[in-house]
C-alpha cells in the first residue's frame, strides 16, 4: 500500500478543479522557465603504496523544466544525463550505473501560508539531502518560524562529477523516513533549527542547530544523537562548533565535531541507511562520524580578481586505535566567460595508514543557462 500513496495524492491534486482549466494550464505551460547546466569534470588521483593511481572524465547535461503558477500549482520535471569519456584505468568510473536519472517530477500547491511538495524533488535538511520521492510541507502559520514536515521513500545523489544512482527504498524494511523540521528566527540574528527523523525500524533522530551572526562574529553549534533500532547498534551522538569571521575581505573560519565513544554518529551519518550529510568539511579525508572520533579544522576563502580563492586544512583521530588522518584541499574557481565557470581542486590526504594516502586533482568547466 504504501508504494502507491504519492501517486495517489498526486491524482487528487491533478483532478481539482485548477488543473482542469485547459486554457489556464496552456499558459503555464507556455511561460514555463528551463534551466540547466553542461559540465565536464576530469579527476587525477595518485595513490600510496600497492593501490593503483586513477582518475577519469565524465561529460554531464542537467535539465530542468518548471510551469508558471496557476492558480497556486505548478509543475516540475528535470533530468541528468552522464557520460564517461576516459578512464585511466578500467573500473575508475562506474560503468554499470545509469547513463540518466530522472531526478526530478512533482507538483506543488502554494498558499501565503503553506506549501505542499509531491513526488521527485531535491530536499536540504540536516541529514536529509539530494534527491527524493517524498511529499514535503512547509508551513508558516507560525511568527518568524518556518516548519518543514514530510515523508521519503526513496532517495539517490545526482551529481555532475560521478557516476550516477538509481533511486534507493530508505530504511530496515524500505518503509522510508518521516521528518520534521523547524527553523526559528524571532531572536535577532539568531535562528534556532530543531529537527526529529524517524525511519522506521531503523532508528530515530533527533538535533539541534542553532547559528547566529553577531559583531561580525558568525557561530554554529550544533548536536544530534540518535536511538537505534536495529539490534547490537549502539546509539549514536555528534557535535560540531563552528566560529568564523571576515577580516579584509577574507572568510575566516574554525571548528570541532565529536562523536559518541560506541556508537559514532550513529545510523543518521554512517552506514547503509545514509541520506544526506551537512557537517562533514572534508573533501574525501577523516573518518569524522566514526566511533569515538574528534576532528579540528580550519579554513580560509577569499576572492581575488574575479577568482575565488579557498583552503581548507583538517584532521580526525578517531576509533580505539586513535587513528590519525588529515587532508589539505585547495581550491580556485572563476568565470572565464558569461554563465561559464572554472573551478580546480586539489586536496592531500595523509593517513594513519600511509598506503591510505592520496594526492587528488580535479578540473570542472560548466556552462549553465
Amino acid at each position: 500500500m504504501k508504494k502507491i500513496y504519492m501517486s495517489t495524492i498526486a491524482a487528487a491534486i491533478l483532478s481539482t478543479g485548477a488543473m482542469a482549466e485547459s486554457k489556464t494550464i496552456k499558459e503555464a505551460f507556455e511561460n514555463g522557465k528551463v534551466s540547466g547546466d553542461i559540465s565536464v569534470f576530469s579527476e587525477n588521483v595518485n595513490a600510496s603504496g600497492s593501490t593503483a593511481d586513477s582518475g577519469f572524465t565524465v561529460g554531464s547535461i542537467g535539465i530542468n523544466y518548471e510551469t508558471d503558477s496557476v492558480n497556486g500549482f505548478t509543475a516540475a520535471v528535470g533530468f541528468r544525463a552522464n557520460h564517461e569519456f576516459t578512464e585511466k584505468e578500467e573500473g575508475d568510473f562506474d560503468n554499470t550505473a545509469p547513463d540518466s536519472a530522472l531526478n526530478t517530477a512533482n507538483i506543488s500547491y502554494t498558499t501565503d501560508k503553506a506549501n505542499i511538495k509531491v513526488g521527485r524533488q531535491e530536499i536540504d535538511l540536516e541529514w536529509i539531502g539530494d534527491f527524493h520521492e517524498a511529499v514535503v510541507t512547509e508551513l508558516t502559520y507560525v511568527p518568524d518560524t518556518t516548519i518543514t514536515i514530510g515523508h521519503t521513500e526513496r532517495w539517490m545523489a545526482a551529481d555532475s562529477d560521478t557516476a550516477l544512482e538509481n533511486m534507493a527504498e530508505i530504511g530496515l524494511n524500505n518503509n522510508g523516513a518521516t521528518f520534521v523540521d523547524a527553523k526559528y528566527e524571532g531572536i535577532k540574528n539568531i535562528v534556532l533549527n530543531p529537527y526529529f527523523i524517524n525511519m522506521q525500524d531503523t532508528y530515530n533522530a533527533y538535533g539541534l542547530k542553532a547559528t547566529s551572526s553577531i559583531s561580525g562574529i558568525d557561530i554554529t553549534a550544533h548536536y544530534a544523537a540518535t536511538s537505534e533500532d536495529i539490534s547490537g547498534t549502539e546509539d549514536g551522538s555528534i557535535a560540531h562548533l563552528e566560529i568564523g569571521t571576515t577580516v579584509s575581505n577574507i572568510t575566516l573560519a574554525a571548528g570541532y565535531v565529536t562523536t559518541d565513544k560506541e556508537g559514532g554518529a550513529g545510523s543518521m551519518a554512517t552506514g547503509s541507511y545514509t541520506i544526506g550529510d551537512n557537517i562533514d568539511p572534508f573533501e574525501d579525508g577523516g573518518d569524522i562520524y566514526g566511533t569515538d572520533a574528534d576532528t579540528f579544522y580550519v579554513s580560509a576563502s577569499t576572492e581575488i580578481s574575479s577568482v575565488s580563492l579557498s583552503a581548507f586544512y583538517g584532521t580526525t583521530e578517531s576509533g580505539t586505535a586513535n587513528d590519525d588522518n588529515s587532508e589539505i584541499v585547495l581550491t580556485a574557481g572563476t568565470t572565464i566567460a558569461e554563465d561559464l565557470a572554472l573551478n580546480v581542486l586539489f586536496s592531500s590526504i595523509d593517513a594513519q595508514n600511509s598506503t591510505d594516502d592520496k594526492d587528488k586533482i580535479t578540473l570542472m568547466a560548466t556552462y549553465s543557462f
